[in-house]
């Protein structure tokens, strides 16, 4: 734990592998790839020989990045504390090619996006599908497992525990599949201070090719309008997908946390040895981690709101944004770090089938007012939803089994006596005949899942 840090990402929730992808050191490095691929395009155009490309290139590639803090306490500007640490490398003869023609947003912009590409498809997307997988086993592990279902938090009517979980396994797929197709979508400029191409013009016939050109390079496509920035909506729309992605975590950290109540008592995450859950109570055993993931998604959230307070830039551009814009790293890095957190505690959560089976037959049947008031309906009555209604009130209210009440009414029982066997079943035991498709469900998204493009691209196939 790095202790003078700030940030608790930098502290408390470090993390080497999203470090790797997204600290201020790998921007740097994204930035000074940038004045390489410039020069080398600048050699393909015959601007410069292509040996002072080279220079250029290399020095890009091993810029030392404690140099470039230094020459930035200098500059004050972090893109020329990064063209002069280049060019302090290199002959005198290619030093006018660093950085020739670019306005410091020809660099940035591109490779912030060729950073936030990466780190999506190599970090992100891959954690995410490692989380899904772990999800899909669950999910068919448990696709038969009895539960009850619940609305406002009431019980609702059975389902099977692998069914609530294989709405996850489909929320976050295709949550998954739009983050893929939003970074491939991530575009770059090299169109000058106000996106006219004025200075490139002044030495290139077509600045609009030696544009395409350069970003070819780096594997990005140019965007159709720019001026002294991309239009700041592209990335906002990636940040945007990844705000939804951690809402749908926190969600199902939200429902498990809830599983894990003592008077609930579904699942439990596992308890290492020597683990505290409170410094006072020592009888607890809190879901700390699920509750981390749900506390991490308002972190999300609230860089998000800044982030859309960025779309407007004044005319061709302004700086309102260069403070909070470098803040969406943040956001990056906590999905990966709450896709991980969530992966690693799903995948030891321990399930207690007799808790679910006794959550179950907690209301003596009543929760067979729905197929009750649909099979009066069927015979004939004229206010069934009413009567079913009334009837499950009864049981519950006096504790006793909703077919015991049934039987004792009188008109009730006339329609009860038109049952079928297998109608009566549903209603006697809802627990074990009332789940209509939720196990076929489950097998049919696992199913989807297992055969997607997006397992193909990320998972472990």
């Amino acid at each position: 734990m790095n202790l003078d840090g700030i940030d608790p990402l930098d502290g408390r929730y470090f993390d080497a592998e999203i470090s790797k992808h997204l600290s201020e050191k790998t921007r740097i490095i994204y930035q000074a790839r940038l004045e390489g691929a410039l020069a080398s395009t600048l050699a393909d155009w015959g601007i410069c020989d292509k040996s002072l490309a080279d220079e250029i290139n290399k020095a890009a590639k091993n810029i030392d990045i404690e140099k470039v803090q230094k020459e930035e306490e200098t500059t004050r500007h972090d893109i020329k504390a990064i063209v002069n640490t280049i060019k302090a490398e290199i002959s005198d003869e290619a030093k006018p090619y660093v950085h020739f023609g670019a306005t410091s947003y020809d660099i940035v912009s591109n490779a912030s996006a060729l950073q936030f590409k990466d780190a999506i498809q190599e970090l992100v997307l891959p954690r995410l599908a490692e989380l899904i997988e772990t999800l899909t086993g669950l999910a068919d592990t448990y696709k038969s497992q009895p539960q009850i279902g619940r609305t406002h938090g009431q019980h609702a009517v059975p389902i099977t525990f692998g069914f609530a979980l294989s709405e996850y396994v489909s929320r976050l797929r295709l949550s998954g599949e739009a983050l893929h197709e939003l970074s491939q979508n991530l575009h770059g400029k090299f169109s000058g201070a106000v996106g006219a191409y004025n200075a490139l013009s002044i030495f290139i016939d077509d600045p609009i090719k030696f544009e395409r050109d350069i970003l070819k390079k780096i594997g990005l496509q140019p965007s159709e309008s720019s001026t002294q920035i991309v239009p700041a909506e592209v990335m906002i729309r990636l940040l945007d997908e990844l705000a939804i992605t951690s809402g749908i975590m926190a969600n199902l950290a939200h429902d498990m946390r809830h599983l894990q109540r003592t008077e609930i008592n579904e699942i439990r995450e596992r308890f290492e040895e020597g683990q505290t859950g409170s410094s006072t109570m020592a009888h607890k055993r809190n879901p700390w981690n699920f509750e981390n993931v749900v506390s991490m998604s308002k972190q999300v959230l609230g860089q998000i709101v800044s982030a859309n307070l960025n779309i407007s830039s004044e005319h061709q551009r302004d700086l309102t944004d260069s403070a909070s814009a470098r803040f969406y790293p943040i956001v990056l890095a906590s999905v990966a770090s709450m896709t991980k957190r969530l992966n690693n505690i799903m995948g030891k959560i321990e399930v207690d089938e007799q808790s679910m089976q006794k959550n179950l037959e907690m209301t003596a049947g009543a929760i067979a007012a729905e197929p009750l008031y649909l099979l009066f309906e069927k015979y004939g009555h004229t206010l069934a939803h009413e009567k079913a209604k009334k009837l499950a009130h009864t049981a519950i209210d006096l504790d006793q089994p909703l077919v015991d009440v049934i039987t004792v009414d009188e008109e009730a029982k006339a329609y009860w006596d038109k049952f079928s066997e297998k109608e009566q079943a549903i209603i006697t035991a809802p627990e074990k005949n009332y789940f209509g498709l939720a196990t076929k469900k489950t097998e049919m998204i696992v199913k989807n899942y297992k055969k997607s493009e997006f397992r193909k691209l990320y998972g472990n196939t």
